[in-house]
């Protein structure tokens, strides 16, 4: 089994506690206004910035080459989530990675690619041949969409190919993003949702052609992408300042399909459905 609380190390209440001092220092110091449910940016300043990744020996085999498992980023709980192949319109919920119990969902609607994440009880995807995002609220069933124009979503003009992604969502500290590819100039485009009204707050260029990215995931405010053959972190973009960052570290020896990547702020882990395992990523900070 994959025990993901061996890799936890929750902040610690001091460092907790001055999260608030320090974020208003810094806001005051750079002129930015953030509304205060985004303390956590200051986790960035605080040594947040990575050095290094860990994978675990530990993995999960999941037959599938493509797939995407996940867990409630908002919640402690251990359930998971699998959506299986990068096309299909069902996905599991178990109790936890190595429940053999399992509860289907039927989405209604057809999920494309391996970017979806669970937040706030909801299942939030690309549906496939559109332009629209999709939110499916678990308890009620209720579906929710956003339109996002100026995105390629379709002809295999993937966001990332190796894992056949038009849209990619991510969790970090500060919310709910989507990553995706600028329809005019090719270019990555990162924008900020609003998770409950589910509608876009801003829109970031971050400059990079999405043909160099084999994947990405963000951490703080920043996000990492990694090469074409996914085995190294080599850019990083800082969407609060909108500046580069250097970022040049290993994710995986191995070769073989990476479909799916990314960061859970709870849990400080990454989560990889690599070369049809599913495993968890240590995140090792500077100055921590």
């Amino acid at each position: 089994t994959l025990d993901i609380s061996e890799f936890y190390s929750p902040p610690s209440k001091k460092l907790e506690s001055g999260i608030e001092v320090l974020y208003m220092c810094i806001l005051q110091e750079k002129n930015w206004i953030f509304p205060k449910s985004h303390k956590v940016f200051a986790l960035f300043y605080l040594g947040c910035n990575i050095k290094a990744i860990k994978c675990s020996d530990k993995s999960i085999n999941m037959q599938l080459t493509f797939g995407a498992w996940m867990s409630d980023a908002s919640r402690p709980d251990d359930r998971i989530w699998v959506a299986e192949h990068f096309s299909g319109h069902i996905f599991r919920q178990l109790k936890n990675i190595s429940d053999t119990k399992q509860k289907f969902i039927d989405i209604e609607k057809y999920y494309q690619g391996c970017g979806h994440v669970v937040y706030k009880n909801s299942f939030y995807f690309h549906n496939g041949g559109t332009n629209n995002l999709l939110k499916f609220t678990l308890n009620t069933k209720n579906t929710s969409s956003l339109e996002m124009p100026n995105s390629k979503y379709k002809g295999l003009r993937y966001l990332f190919h190796n894992s056949k992604t038009y849209f990619k969502f991510a969790v970090d500290e500060n919310g709910l993003w989507v990553i995706f590819a600028s329809y005019t100039d090719s270019n990555t485009m990162v924008a900020k949702l609003d998770p409950d009204a589910f509608f876009v707050l801003s829109i970031i260029n971050t400059g990079y052609p999405s043909a160099k990215a084999g994947n990405a995931f963000i951490v703080c405010g920043v996000v990492y992408f990694t090469d074409n053959n996914d085995k190294r972190v080599t850019y990083a973009f800082d969407l609060m300042t909108q500046s580069y960052l250097d970022a040049s570290f290993d994710l995986r020896a191995g070769d073989g399909t990476l479909a799916m990547l990314s960061y859970y702020p709870n849990k400080r882990l990454l989560y990889m459905w690599d070369n049809k395992s599913a495993r968890t990523c240590k995140i090792k900070f500077k100055n921590t």
